[in-house]
């Protein structure tokens, strides 16, 4: 692979470093004489990545105790989605995946409770934020809380999609443990963090915020899971809860960016037994999708078309949650000269 891309390396450094996948790659290279592939600059980005990434993963790790202590001693149930225990169980390592923040998942009417437990701990919502899981209107699926401990993302719901229920209950009765520093914690199933990272990226490439490491993420996930699952099992479930065209065109898209069905043959047969829903058939049209900017049309459109409501309802909606969703991600402003 490097020997492939030695002709564009300054494209590869560059792209790796935004994707934050840089890091990753410099761990996988290993021991491999990078300064025969790479110049200085490229090889003190990939380095300066893996640090970077080191120190983020331990951060994560010190912050599990902390969101632990205080939502147990509230005594509010949570779940830990994707981030240590994605790393962990698909990179094979906590280390070798860049994350930012920890994220939980809550009950919705734990959400306000959750908020306050954290706020304990010095780790604080915006002054702005509002919460109202209850509110069709508001649109909002999870809240950011900092401090200087770090960041945590409150999951309430796998994502609020018209026309879609996620089987929340089902879940939280599927979910799984996994150990951290002697620590055991509750995450979700591996076919549960497979749908919440595929439906997560679906809506990243509906606004244009998606990224190589989010498809990434998914594809490290397939190539785990592949062997082993019931993909029509799996794609049922979808079915009955409204995701299986938005869920079958995302994995679609992955394997076909990234030419990689040969390495997951079961979902790449799946996929072919049900072409009729596919509206990403070709490589050119991945490659489209995942190059166009924020917020273009074309994306916006495409995943309309992915959702089990009609177009004008899926617009309705948008503009419907459209100001809960501004007041909510706005920015502070500055204050005004006195």
């Amino acid at each position: 692979m490097l020997a492939a891309a030695a002709a564009h390396t300054e494209e590869m450094c560059t792209l790796l470093v935004q994707s934050k996948l840089a890091g990753h790659f410099h761990m996988l290279a290993g021991e491999l004489p990078l300064q025969d592939y790479l110049p200085a600059a490229g090889i003190a980005a990939l380095e300066a990545a893996a640090a970077q990434q080191l120190a983020r993963a331990s951060r994560c790790r010190a912050l599990l105790p902390i969101i632990d202590q205080q939502l147990t001693a509230a005594g509010i149930p949570y779940l830990l989605l994707k981030g240590l225990y994605l790393a962990q169980r698909f990179f094979g390592d906590m280390d070798k995946r860049f994350m930012w923040d920890v994220d939980i998942l809550v009950r919705p009417q734990d959400l306000d409770l959750t908020v306050q437990a954290l706020a304990r701990a010095g780790l604080n919502a915006p002054a702005h934020a509002q919460l109202d899981t209850r509110n069709r209107i508001w649109g909002i699926h999870a809240i950011d809380v900092r401090g200087d401990a770090g960041a945590v993302d409150i999951h309430h719901t796998i994502r609020r999609l018209p026309g879609i229920q996620f089987d929340s209950a089902e879940m939280w009765q599927q979910a799984q443990t996994f150990t951290v520093a002697g620590v055991h914690y509750q995450t979700l199933s591996d076919l549960d963090t497979l749908l919440i990272v595929a439906v997560g990226l679906g809506t990243d490439i509906q606004t244009g915020k998606h990224n190589l490491k989010k498809v990434w993420d998914l594809y490290m996930i397939l190539r785990a899971l592949d062997q082993g699952t019931d993909w029509d099992a799996f794609l049922a479930g979808r079915s009955s809860e409204g995701s299986l065209k938005l869920v079958l065109n995302v994995l679609a898209f992955c394997l076909l960016l990234l030419d990689a069905s040969s390495d997951c043959p079961r979902l790449a047969q799946a996929l072919d037994r049900r072409r009729e829903l596919l509206l990403v058939e070709s490589r050119q049209q991945a490659l489209a999708i995942y190059g166009r900017p924020r917020r273009h049309l074309g994306n916006r459109l495409l995943f309309s078309r992915l959702l089990p409501v009609s177009m004008p309802r899926y617009w309705a909606g948008r503009s419907l949650t459209l100001p809960a969703r501004l007041w909510h991600y706005r920015k502070p402003g500055k204050p005004r000269p006195g």
